[in-house]
C-alpha cells in the first residue's frame, strides 16, 4: 500500500501459494482469507483506506485464480551468460573448485568482475531461491550455494581490474531485518572496480549504528538494500530518521534489492534519491 504497487502483493500471494503447494499444504484458505480480510477492513476502517486495501486483496485473489506463474527472471536487465546452468549445478552439489573455475573462465573470456557477478552468479542464485520455493532443494542446500558463491566472489576479486581512485566514497548496508547481503556485496565490489572507496557494513544494520557510522565516515553516497515488502515502510522510516538526525551531513541515498525491482513507484515511495536494479545498473549511473 505504501508503494501503491499491486504487483508487490500479487507476487507475494502467488509465491506463497507455490511454497505451500510444493509442500502439499492445502491452499484454498488463501482466497478465503483475503475475503475475510476485505470484510473486516470494510467494517473497521475508513472507507477510502478500506477501498484501497480491498483492491489489493481483489488483485491477489485474481492472481490466484489465474494460476499465474512467478518468473524469477522477469526483472533482469542483462542476459544470463551461457555458463549459468553449469555454475548452478556446481554450487548445488558443493563443488567449490568447479564453481570457481567456471566464474574465472568467464572473466578470462572478457567479462569483468561485475559482469560475471550479475550475469552468471546472480541469476544462478535467483534460481536457487526458486528451487527452494518449489521444495526441490533444502534450506541447507540454499545456504551451501550462498556460502560457495561468497567464496567465489572473494577469490575472483583478487583477479579483477581496478580503475584509478576517484576520491569518492560509498557506504553500503542492509536495513535492519534484512539478512540477504550477497547482492549488496556485488554492488560493493563493482564500485571498487571503478575507483570508489567503499565501506560495506553487511546485513541487518541497526539504524542508530548506521547513523553514527555515516557521521564518522561522511560518505558521498549511501546504498541500502531491501529484500521483502515489510522492508519498505521500515526503509522509509530509516531514511526519515537519517535525514532528521544528520541534516546536511546526510548523503544522497540509493536503494536496491528484490522488493525494489517492481518499478519507480516503489523506490520513490520510500523517499530515496535513486535506485539500481543490480550492480551494473548502479555503476552505469556514475560513469568514470
Amino acid at each position: 500500500m505504501l508503494a501503491d504497487e499491486p504487483a508487490l502483493f500479487t507476487d507475494y500471494a502467488v509465491w506463497l501459494r507455490k511454497v505451500l503447494e510444493s509442500r502439499k499444504v492445502p491452499t484454498g484458505h488463501l482466497a478465503e482469507s483475503f475475503e475475510l480480510l476485505a470484510a473486516f477492513f470494510t467494517g473497521h476502517l475508513p472507507a477510502t483506506v478500506a477501498a484501497r486495501l480491498n483492491q489489493l486483496l481483489a488483485a491477489g485473489e485474481d492472481a490466484l485464480r489465474r494460476d499465474d506463474g512467478c518468473d524469477p527472471y522477469r526483472y533482469a536487465r542483462h542476459p544470463r551468460l551461457p555458463e549459468t546452468a553449469r555454475y548452478l549445478e556446481q554450487v548445488l552439489r558443493g563443488d567449490q573448485r568447479g564453481a570457481q573455475e567456471t566464474f574465472n573462465a568467464c572473466m578470462g573470456n572478457g567479462a569483468s568482475l561485475s559482469e560475471a557477478s550479475v550475469r552468471l552468479l546472480q541469476p544462478a542464485m535467483v534460481e536457487v531461491g526458486h528451487l527452494w520455493q518449489e521444495n526441490r532443494i533444502t534450506v541447507a542446500q540454499e545456504h551451501l550455494a550462498t556460502a560457495l558463491s561468497q567464496n567465489v566472489l572473494a577469490r575472483a576479486y583478487m583477479h579483477a581490474s581496478f580503475a584509478a581512485p576517484v576520491e569518492r566514497k560509498l557506504m553500503l548496508a542492509c536495513v535492519a531485518g534484512n539478512h540477504h547481503g550477497l547482492g549488496l556485496r556485488i554492488v560493493c565490489d563493482a564500485f571498487e572496480t571503478i575507483g570508489w572507496d567503499v565501506s560495506y557494513l553487511g546485513t541487518d544494520v541497526p539504524t542508530a549504528g548506521l547513523t553514527r557510522q555515516i557521521d564518522a565516515e561522511r560518505p558521498d553516497m549511501l546504498c541500502l538494500s531491501l529484500s521483502l515488502p515489510a522492508h519498505l515502510p521500515l526503509a522509509r522510516g530509516i531514511l526519515e530518521e537519517l535525514r532528521a538526525e544528520l541534516g546536511e551531513r546526510c548523503p544522497p541515498i540509493m536503494v536496491g534489492g528484490q522488493v525494489t525491482l517492481g518499478g519507480e513507484r516503489v523506490w520513490r515511495a520510500v523517499k530515496a534519491d535513486g535506485w539500481a536494479s543490480d550492480a551494473l545498473h548502479a555503476i552505469a549511473q556514475f560513469p568514470q
